[in-house]
């Protein structure tokens, strides 16, 4: 019953927002080791988990389109040395 009363709209839209941040700081928000709000919210409400999934994405592509490298420095590591 809760959950009639939150606005799944209103928290996609922050978390794209708090996204969105997130690349102006220049964090590469495709690291694994890094949790956007989309993720969470993802996570926390099935309901607007795939909206946020295809946001997380579309985001992830432009950020690493206009920032290649970030990109590149994962291609650099030599993982054999692991």
């Amino acid at each position: 019953m809760l959950e009639s009363f939150i606005d799944l709209d209103a928290i996609f839209n922050l978390a794209v927002k708090e996204t969105e941040e997130l690349v102006k700081l220049g964090i590469d928000i495709s690291d694994p080791s890094v949790v956007t709000s989309l993720e969470w919210y993802a996570n926390k409400y099935p309901e607007i988990a795939e909206l946020c999934n295809n946001a997380l994405m579309e985001l992830i592509d432009k950020q690493a389109a206009t920032t290649p490298e970030l990109v590149a420095a994962y291609c650099d590591v030599d993982m054999d040395s692991f």
